[in-house]
């Protein structure tokens, strides 16, 4: 057993600074926080949009901050904190979140995240390159700083899923149109992870959101600070806690299956807290769908369309709910949805829809609900 494949869970019940210093430093001691002296270390929490913290969309600033101190005490030089939100400007979401201020007050800088710049990965599954964020590819060190949430997609977001947004603006999009299928775009996940290459994960599961996530579930207490140098590992972990068979986590179902991702989950080890006592009674997640590959490979694709349109879920706009901000139109990758006089949520084009609800996860006001056809 090596140190790389710890992960360290420490018991944090509120987001009082000190007790969240406390609760980073210990986890990142267990986990074996990496020296990063003289380095610049780019700390990459989720800034989904903006959301107040206390909604559990993003990673709290007190985590955000307790991290910045954590890698200072490590040796770091230079401290940038980035990430790209799905639609909004960082200017917005900044404020919003808290992380302006954890910004200005510990010394810390905005790292740019609209200048793209191509990252080739000759060794990836799928991907042999992507358009990454500079500031990703320019920094010494990447630490992820996650949060546990519910995704509509893939059920569970957190270490993984959170370097998405390292994919700079409405380029993420395109994934999504690219690869509209869970199996495919989970792939297309590990790869990125690769690309990206974080020395270090801490992850907020102080506070967690259970229900439609990644935007408009509910926060959850959970009472965890995690720890990892491999966030595949990490996830594993933070994924039971929840009461998920992680390996029905479509990224880590891929990760397992093959050795290019440095992932085994026989070899985790846990230190701390055990994760077995702390799984959350009755949290509510995202109903995992079994897919089969057979039916795929068997049925026409006029009939697969069609079971997939009957049965996977799909969003439905609430007309009173709405606040027609536009955002849910801005992002979505395959134009399926379209304003009309008259009628205050857009309208959608089912038949255009790939199901991969990047409007859901953007909407500010819980204005889509995504069921099934009855």
């Amino acid at each position: 057993m090596t140190s790389d494949h710890i992960v360290a869970l420490s018991d944090c019940r509120s987001y009082d600074q000190a007790a969240v210093d406390r609760a980073v430093a210990e986890a990142a001691r267990a986990a074996g926080l990496p020296s990063m002296t003289g380095a610049t270390v780019l700390l990459k929490p989720n800034l989904l949009l903006a959301s107040d913290p206390i909604r559990a969309a993003t990673t709290h600033p007190a985590v955000v901050r307790a991290a910045a101190r954590a890698v200072k005490a490590a040796g770091a030089a230079r401290v940038l904190v980035g990430d790209s939100p799905g639609w909004q400007a960082l200017s917005s979401v900044a404020g919003k979140t808290g992380m302006q201020d954890v910004i200005a007050s510990e010394g810390l800088l905005w790292a740019d995240f609209s200048d793209p710049v191509t990252v080739d990965l000759p060794g990836g599954g799928m991907m042999r390159r992507f358009e990454l964020a500079k500031a990703v590819a320019d920094a010494d060190i990447v630490v992820n700083l996650p949060k546990l949430k519910t995704h509509g997609l893939m059920y569970y977001t957190g270490a993984v899923k959170n370097l998405f947004g390292c994919v700079p603006g409405l380029r993420k999009s395109a994934f999504h149109l690219r690869f509209p299928g869970r199996a495919d775009f989970a792939r297309m996940l590990a790869d990125l992870y690769l690309a990206v290459k974080p020395a270090f994960c801490v992850m907020d599961a102080v506070v967690g959101m259970e229900g439609p996530g990644p935007n408009n579930g509910k926060p959850r207490d959970i009472g965890l600070i995690l720890a990892a140098k491999n966030g595949f590992d990490l996830d594993w972990i933070a994924a039971g806690v929840i009461g998920y068979n992680p390996a029905d986590v479509p990224y880590l179902a891929v990760a397992a299956g093959d050795t290019r991702y440095g992932f085994e989950p026989s070899a985790i080890k846990t230190v701390g807290e055990d994760p077995a006592r702390r799984v959350v009674p009755h949290f509510q997640r995202v109903r995992v769908l079994k897919e089969t590959d057979f039916f795929k490979r068997h049925m026409p694709a006029w009939l697969h369309r069609l079971a997939r349109n009957l049965t996977v879920a799909r969003p439905f706009f609430s007309d009173r709910r709405c606040v027609r901000c536009g955002a849910c139109v801005k992002i979505c990758p395959a134009t399926a949805l379209r304003f009309e006089d008259g009628k205050n949520a857009p309208l959608v084009d089912y038949s255009s829809c790939i199901r991969c609800y990047c409007c859901h996860e953007v909407c500010p006001a819980d204005a889509i609900r995504l069921r099934r056809l009855p």
